[in-house]
């Protein structure tokens, strides 16, 4: 199945939507929707109609919340049933983190489809540093081994971590 990424607006907020699968590859394209819509008023992730997330589109979420929750004017919310939030976040343990949203959404208006663009592999490479990085910080079982994904990644782009500012 094709991955698409939906945006629209509710009476309860800002909606960005997956549908299928959430990857390394649609999550820079849901950043830039979040970063965009803040101070807008509440943001909700509907993960409704969301098969999978990968640890790149996870560690993207962290790095949108904890920066939402720096704003005085956003909200990060995350729409899923119970039984999508423990196959999404359960293993994670991040069914704890975010705040949930029992769905449905009241209706969606202006709903539109936003093309998801590849980036460059650099940039990409950047990316994936950074959500590795924000998952690492969460701790956790799994922290070392996202660790090590982000600095090896660092290591490989010349880069250093960068502050969870910019995840």
């Amino acid at each position: 199945m094709q991955s698409q990424l939906f945006v629209g607006s509710s009476p309860q907020g800002i909606v960005v939507r997956v549908v299928g699968r959430g990857t390394m590859n649609e999550s820079p394209a849901f950043r830039r929707l979040v970063e965009a819509n803040r101070g807008c008023g509440p943001i909700i992730f509907d993960a409704t109609e969301c098969e999978y997330l990968d640890s790149t589109f996870l560690g993207c979420l962290i790095g949108l919340q904890k920066t939402c929750e720096h704003s005085s004017h956003t909200h990060f919310y995350v729409a899923a049933s119970r039984e999508t939030r423990m196959k999404l976040f359960s293993l994670s343990s991040l069914n704890k983190y975010f705040d949930f949203l029992d769905p449905p959404l009241n209706r969606l208006d202006e709903i539109v489809e936003v093309d998801i663009d590849r980036l460059d592999p650099v940039t990409l490479g950047r990316h994936i540093m950074r959500c590795h990085g924000a998952l690492a910080d969460q701790g956790g079982d799994e922290a070392p081994a996202f660790r090590a994904i982000a600095d090896r990644l660092a290591h490989e782009l010349g880069d250093d971590l960068p502050d969870e500012s910019n995840n």
